[in-house]
């Protein structure tokens, strides 16, 4: 009689054992999908300021940013201050000593500017700072479909900028031609080569968006 209950016990803790493993495969579960959802609510939030900051001050402003350019003995001028007293979406903020970058409310960091000699196109170029290269991806690809792709008709063109050299060229719609990348036809397989091509392999990589 003391044996069976022995096996009874017994039984019952490998049971008990049993389900505690398993709530604790469900909870590990659980906290990854919800850490996924954040995540992708985040990127989500992000693109959306993007959206929003593109078309209310960079292009709201497109000419007097051209203006300063010129002024400027055509050269390019750094315009973070200036976006700054427009107003900022929430979370971002101007950055360094010189003020000439602004971290985004998910800290990538990105130099807004007129552009450069001969190139009289306001633009930015973003680092997108997230650590892991699975993320870096899922920004870079949302930031193209979400940010890029709508402002086609707007964009002059997009690139990646890659330790020190530029590839991967792509024209919005005004630029488009038989023997360019042309943003309007641009599909799912293209957006993951761009962003494969430099964020998983964790290099020192930003995307250049000039209007």
């Amino acid at each position: 009689m003391k044996l069976y209950f022995l096996n009874q016990n017994g039984r019952s803790m490998i049971e008990m054992l049993g389900v505690l493993a398993i709530v604790g495969i469900l909870s590990v579960g659980a906290i990854a999908g919800f850490q996924k959802a954040m995540m992708k609510h985040k990127i989500n939030k992000l693109t959306e300021q993007y959206v929003v900051f593109i078309q209310d001050i960079l292009l709201k402003y497109k000419e007097e940013w051209r203006r300063m350019h010129l002024h400027n003995n055509d050269q390019g001028v750094y315009i973070a201050p200036y976006l700054e007293t427009l107003g900022l979406p929430t979370g971002w903020k101007r950055v360094n000593v010189s003020g000439n970058e602004i971290i985004d409310s998910m800290n990538n960091i990105f130099s807004p500017y007129t552009g450069y000699k001969g190139f009289a196109h306001v633009g930015f170029d973003l680092r997108i700072q997230e650590a892991e290269a699975n993320t870096q991806n899922e920004l870079c690809r949302q930031f193209i479909s979400n940010v890029v792709l709508p402002f086609k008709e707007d964009i002059y063109r997009m690139w990646l900028y890659q330790r020190s050299s530029s590839k991967l060229y792509w024209f919005g719609t005004p630029q488009c031609s038989e023997n360019r990348n042309c943003l309007s036809n641009m599909t799912f397989q293209d957006i993951e080569d761009f962003c494969s091509s430099c964020f998983a392999k964790d290099e020192n990589c930003s995307i250049a968006v000039y209007f």
